[in-house]
């Protein structure tokens, strides 16, 4: 590979897997509170099902924010992080706080009092008690706004520095926490009554603000990047502003993603409740891949941005191709397994007959993508690490808008392929990005940004 002996080669699979596997572990268990509010709610029946889909569709709106800033937080804690700059990586840290709790604040105030608004315009289509039960679980998820904001963006400092373990851990208790949050309130136990669609928000908050809190605790303590008393706390717009440099066209990106399947789910919503139930289930089941092809992709931000930092840009390059190599691999065997299991994997999210077979079909469709996703999944957290997102964010306006929504709208309204046709879409934007994206990379233009 580019000049690279075998024990170079051999040195980046190590350096790689060590950042990536706690990161992989990480992802399992943040799928996994997806994954069991899915579960839980899906014995309440298809319509409880479809208002924590849709609920959640408002609330990965304030993600976008989230992201955004984590995107550039981690971006420049690597750059100095490898320009051995620990002094620096602690104000970027620091700063990324203070400029979250105006930005989370703002977010939880719109949520808390427009969240019926809000679910009513964008799923108009749907039905009335589905509206009412996503907008109540809108409200309740929101109380932990700013300190999931916390939680966010302290794991994405903790990753540039190179530290994946220390957020796997506090994941780890989240999930925990959340698992029995939705068991006590969800059904109730003992005193507690059972709650329904606002037990499984009320076990998501409390969750997230745990997680937040345990998240400022391992910052303040952390040794390279800890708060200190004697720290300044007042906004510093230097560092602000190349936070901003880099995370708000990730936001844009990240916006433009979200406005985009809001589209795309007002576009499956409009199917029924059978549609829009198969549509959450065949999401969760794939969101298993995510896993290996997310664990990569911190590995690559990680250590582009340091070997950037360190004036390294040929061992950057190595980086992304050995990470979106490893990771094609297993993403590949992933998408053997939805090929040929499909129905063992959805029925773990539902025992509706509609709901499993049409979730099936979904799933076989995407399992043909899994090492297109693995492609845009690494190389694009290779190109944040860099800090360069304004390529990202042009790519994902012409395919995902472009190609996934449009598509989606022919296909399964215009031309009756209902469903099936909405996931056809999906697939042919996944294969169009993979291949803007490795042409971007190829070309190496990123290695040049200014951050």
């Amino acid at each position: 590979m580019d000049n690279c002996t075998a024990a170079e080669r051999a040195d980046f699979r190590t350096r790689i897997l060590r950042l990536a596997w706690p990161a992989i572990v990480e992802n399992l268990l943040h799928t996994m509170v997806g994954i069991v509010d899915t579960a839980m709610v899906g014995r309440l029946g298809a319509a409880a099902l479809a208002a924590v889909g849709l609920g959640n569709q408002i609330n990965h709106l304030g993600l976008t924010i989230f992201s955004a800033l984590a995107t550039g937080s981690t971006a420049l804690v690597a750059r100095h992080i490898g320009a051995r700059e620990p002094e620096r990586a602690r104000d970027v840290a620091r700063q990324s706080l203070i400029l979250g709790v105006f930005v989370s604040g703002a977010v939880m105030l719109i949520f808390l009092t427009s969240a019926r608004g809000l679910v009513g315009f964008l799923f108009r289509r749907a039905e009335v008690g589905v509206l009412d039960q996503a907008a109540g679980y809108v409200r309740i998820v929101s109380l932990a706004m700013i300190l999931n904001y916390f939680l966010i963006v302290i794991n994405a400092v903790l990753r540039g520095a190179g530290n994946t373990k220390t957020p796997m851990q506090i994941t780890a208790l989240v999930n925990v926490i959340n698992i029995i949050g939705n068991t006590v309130f969800i059904y109730g136990v003992g005193p507690v009554p059972a709650l329904g669609v606002a037990g499984a928000a009320l076990g998501t908050a409390i969750s997230q603000a745990c997680g937040g809190i345990l998240a400022l605790r391992v910052l303040c303590r952390d040794e390279l990047l800890g708060l200190r008393p004697a720290d300044s706390f007042r906004p510093d717009w230097d560092i602000i502003r190349r936070i901003a440099n880099i995370g708000v066209p990730a936001g844009v990106e990240q916006g433009m993603l979200r406005v985009g399947q809001l589209f795309y789910t007002m576009i499956i919503s409009s199917l029924g409740t059978i549609s829009y139930a198969a549509h959450q289930v065949a999401l969760n089941a794939e969101s298993l891949s995510f896993m290996p092809g997310a664990g990569f992709a911190v590995a690559a931000t990680t250590l582009v941005g340091q070997n950037l930092g360190a004036g390294q840009p040929d061992d950057a390059e190595r980086a992304g191709k050995v990470g979106r190599n490893m990771g094609m691999l297993v993403m590949s065997a992933m998408g053997i397994v939805f090929f040929l299991f499909p129905g063992p994997i959805v029925r773990i999210f539902s025992q509706d007959p509609e709901v499993i077979a049409l979730a099936v079909v979904c799933l076989r469709l995407v399992a043909v993508a899994q090492p297109s996703l693995a492609v845009w999944m690494i190389l694009a957290g290779g190109l944040r690490g860099a800090g360069d997102t304004r390529s990202i964010m042009g790519m994902v306006m012409v395919s995902f808008l472009g190609v996934r929504v449009g598509l989606a709208y022919l296909l399964a309204l215009r031309l009756g392929l209902g469903l099936v046709g909405a996931w056809i879409a999906m697939v042919a934007d996944l294969f169009l990005r993979s291949i803007l994206i490795q042409l971007r990379f190829r070309r190496g233009e990123w290695k040049l940004v200014k951050v």
